[in-house]
């Protein structure tokens, strides 16, 4: 338990340095938020509690891979993961160097903040822990479920069109990292994908980890 402990205060502690983390009590401006945006909340999202320890995800590594110290930019190799052991993924990291575009294609509810209507604009930071993509519109901070994602020919996961209110128009650049401990104990970061507009990378050992039913 106090190793546990310790981990979660090094990874608080490494957020906390990082630029422009977002957070849910940030107050809105209606400034673009000033780039690059981190988001603490990405895939797979803080680990469960059972009985009040906290049990992370395990991924079996398919193809060996450099582990590295941070995901901030000054890090060095901290190990590698090995093909066929099994690593815990406790935490994920979105860096956003551009945010994707995306268009409005229902009109927000009266009593939600912010509002919108079909054809206004938003910028997208990343998708979450919890099934939502964030985004930031007329300086407020927002999720959307992954599944009311549209397109604008008016395709639609729903029989009922208006349940997609949103369409991603054009791929920013973002990064995803996730925390990973080997059962040795070495604690690290790999870059689990890297998109840079319609270019799309993924590595065997973490690009399934977030998929959602």
């Amino acid at each position: 338990m106090t190793t546990v402990r310790i981990l979660a205060l090094l990874f608080l502690a490494a957020l906390a340095r990082a630029q422009n983390l977002y957070t849910k009590a940030e107050n809105p401006s209606s400034t673009e938020p000033k780039l690059p945006v981190v988001d603490d909340k990405a895939c797979p999202g803080p680990p469960r509690r059972v009985d009040g320890v906290m049990e992370p995800v395990a991924v079996k590594i398919r193809t060996a891979e450099p582990m590295y110290s941070t995901w901030q930019a000054k890090r060095v190799v901290a190990g590698t993961l090995k093909t066929g052991e099994e690593v815990d993924a406790w935490s994920g990291v979105n860096v956003i160097l551009e945010p994707d575009k995306a268009r409005v294609l229902q009109s927000s509810e009266p009593d939600e903040k912010p509002v919108l209507k079909p054809g206004d604009e938003m910028l997208g930071y990343g998708f979450r822990g919890d099934g939502n993509y964030l985004f930031w519109a007329k300086g407020a901070w927002f999720t959307e479920y992954y599944e009311n994602e549209g397109n604008l020919r008016g395709d639609c996961g729903f029989a009922d069109k208006t349940m997609c209110t949103f369409a991603i128009v054009k791929k920013g650049i973002q990064e995803w990292w996730v925390q990973v401990r080997t059962s040795g104990g070495i604690t690290g970061w790999v870059l689990a994908s890297k998109n840079v507009h319609d270019k799309s990378w993924s590595n065997a050992n973490f690009g399934d980890l977030c998929m959602m039913d």
